[in-house]
This record gives C-alpha cells, sequence and structure tokens, in this order.
C-alpha cells in the first residue's frame, strides 16, 4: 500500500447497545480489551486524512434488530443502545448506512457508494468495528466477494481489517464455551489472505499520517 489509493474507513456498529452486560447473545467475556482505545485512534487519524483529501471517506454502519425477532435487542432502534459509541458518534457530514443483518452490503446501498467513491480505480477499504465474527467477519468476506475495491477491468483493490480494531465474545452453552480471545484470533486468521489483509491500529495510523502528509 505505498502508492495513494483512494479509500474509505468502514466503523461496524460500534454502538452503545455493546456496551449492555446482561444482554446474553454477547457472551460472558470480551476479547481486546484495547478495542475502544484502538478505534478511537483510528477514527481520529483518519479524520484527519478525510479533512485533506476528498479522496478518503468515513462510513459508519449501524445495526437496527428487528423489535418482533429480536425483542430483548438493545440494538434496536427504540432502545438507548441503538445510538453510537460516544467516540465513534458521526460528524454531520459523515454517512450512516442502517443495517438489518449481518452483512452491510445485504438491503443498503454500500456496494454503490464504495463503487463510485472508488471511482472506477482500485481502491483500499479499511474495515473495523464489532463483532469480529459476526458483522464484522460477514461484512468483509462480502466486501471480498463482490470485489468492491477492484476495477472493471481487473485490477485488484484491497480490502484490509484492522484486527486489534475490531472485537468478539465468548460463545458457547453448558460447558461446552470458546474464549473471547481464541474466537477473535481464529477468525482474523480466517480471514486472512483469502479475504482481507490484516492490519494492526499503529502500522495503519503511520500509512495515514504519511497520505496525510503527502496532500
Amino acid at each position: 500500500m505505498s502508492k495513494q489509493p483512494r479509500s474509505a474507513l468502514l466503523l461496524i456498529d460500534i454502538q452503545d447497545g455493546f456496551l449492555e452486560p446482561t444482554f446474553s447473545v454477547w457472551g460472558p467475556s470480551r476479547s481486546n480489551p484495547a478495542f475502544e482505545k484502538n478505534a478511537a485512534s483510528l477514527i481520529n487519524t483518519y479524520r484527519a486524512l478525510v479533512a485533506k483529501s476528498a479522496q478518503h471517506k468515513i462510513i459508519h454502519i449501524q445495526h437496527s434488530s428487528d423489535e418482533v425477532k429480536w425483542p430483548k435487542s438493545p440494538l434496536r432502534p427504540s432502545q438507548p443502545g441503538f445510538k453510537f459509541q460516544d467516540f465513534a458518534s458521526p460528524k454531520d457530514d459523515e454517512l450512516v448506512i442502517v443495517k438489518h443483518v449481518n452483512s452491510a452490503f445485504i438491503g443498503t446501498n454500500l456496494e454503490e457508494v464504495l463503487r463510485e467513491h472508488f471511482a472506477g480505480t482500485p481502491g483500499t477499504l479499511f474495515i473495523a468495528g464489532l463483532s469480529t465474527d459476526h458483522c464484522v467477519s460477514t461484512t468483509t468476506r462480502m466486501a471480498a466477494n463482490l470485489g468492491v475495491c477492484n476495477t472493471s477491468n481487473g485490477e485488484l483493490g484491497e480490502v484490509v481489517l484492522i484486527g486489534d480494531a475490531t472485537a468478539a465474545w465468548a460463545k458457547g452453552a453448558g460447558g461446552d464455551w470458546a474464549d473471547a480471545e481464541t474466537l477473535h484470533k481464529v477468525h482474523i486468521q480466517s480471514l486472512q489472505n483469502e479475504f482481507a489483509t490484516i492490519g494492526k491500529t499503529e502500522d495503519t495510523r503511520k500509512l495515514w499520517e504519511k497520505w496525510g502528509a503527502d496532500n
């Protein structure tokens, strides 16, 4: 990624509902205690880049749980948990796309937005957010399969999942549980190379700062 491409930062479901400790679907423990710090750092750095060049774009994905299917979900629009977490709250000029399923591409115009933004050039899509094994994984896989970063004549762009800017919860039932850190690592490694390049917060921030200095 030495050459500066058109890029987008996709922030998935960074909502207050994921702070809710009593909703059993999330699980009893979460991986990556540094998630909030890393995600906030990425957002601040990328916003500085966006301010310098229109070839970079922030997109916030907001999950809206079905009131009937998920009557206890804190991500229902009627609940306080639907709101974005303070550090990830969109600015007035930043796009918000509401989704209703795991993939941010299903039932939304995200694919069209990205293709229009990349403007026929090989683009780079950076992905961060919640949760690693659900909406982040599903969206990352679809971004790769749809080829949203690629051009119509076959030039390849890049999907970059910032692995330490996402998190997962422990999953299981009865005495058979997968701990949160293992679950997180397995899903990150499953996505690596075939679906995405796996990045780190500090390396990604340095790249963006370099891009900003070049503008």
